[in-house]
């Protein structure tokens, strides 16, 4: 798959899945900017220029309709078009019901489902003006299992699915494809962070290809969905997840 000519927003650039994206699709050809509220997001953007593709970098928070606003304006300004978004900003922290407070569920609703919801707005527009768009959003597992970090964090993953399939209705008639990828047991520092090595032994043992995965797995499919190979695939949640959400 060739991206030569074509511009991207991938968002949550600095690390993880949205890194390994943003380096996949730059090097294919495409020029990716960067967006995220962590600064290291300008390394990657430097990484790929150093290896002799286009990038660029935006420090924004998501939450911030002004700033999503700004950056997607200065983007169309300077490339004059947006072709494809990958929305792969989000957290995750665990808690359970009891001891949630609606400081954290509204933070994590907000850095979730609310920046999705606006990036998706602004970048829309765009697509629609120029009548070819592809959006893929980076949801979780969770969104279905319920398990993972809590239920705010299952609740915002959830949000995005429906979101997904709203707008894969709405911006069709505009050659515009929306769907979003689950992925579950990959291994990125941020499951590191929260739940470290013991559990990665453990939970290799339910996963019937009987390993961790890796951000290019869940990269790999972000590629294809953002392809025009994938133009009849509109709407859909694609679990990566190694087999085991429904292996018994």
């Amino acid at each position: 798959m060739n991206f030569k000519g074509k511009t991207a927003v991938v968002t949550g650039a600095s690390s993880g899945i949205g890194k390994e994206v943003a380096l996949s699709l730059a090097s294919k050809g495409c020029e990716v900017c960067c967006l995220d509220i962590n600064d290291e997001g300008l390394k990657v953007a430097e990484q790929i220029t150093s290896q002799g593709f286009r990038a660029c970098f935006y420090h924004v928070d998501l939450t911030i309709e002004d700033d999503v606003n700004s950056s997607i304006e200065d983007i169309l300004i300077k490339k004059n078009k947006i072709d494809i978004l990958v929305h792969s900003a989000g957290i995750s922290t665990k808690c359970n019901l009891k001891d949630l407070t609606l400081d954290t569920w509204n933070k994590t609703i907000n850095i979730n489902l609310t920046s999705t919801f606006l990036i998706t707005k602004a970048v829309s527009r765009v697509m629609i003006d120029q009548n070819y768009g592809r959006i893929v959003i980076i949801s979780s597992g969770s969104a279905i299992t319920g398990t993972g970090g809590g239920p705010h964090y299952a609740a915002s993953k959830a949000g995005q699915i429906g979101l997904t399939r709203s707008l894969s209705n709405e911006l069709a008639k505009h050659n515009i494809t929306v769907n979003a990828i689950g992925p579950r047991s990959i291994d990125t520092p941020l499951l590191d962070k929260l739940y470290g090595e013991d559990y990665k032994k453990d939970v290799i043992k339910r996963i019937p290809l009987g390993r961790m995965g890796t951000a290019k797995d869940v990269s790999e499919l972000v590629i294809f969905l953002v392809s025009d190979e994938s133009s009849f695939i509109t709407g859909q949640f694609i679990l990566v997840d190694g087999g085991r959400t429904f292996s018994n």
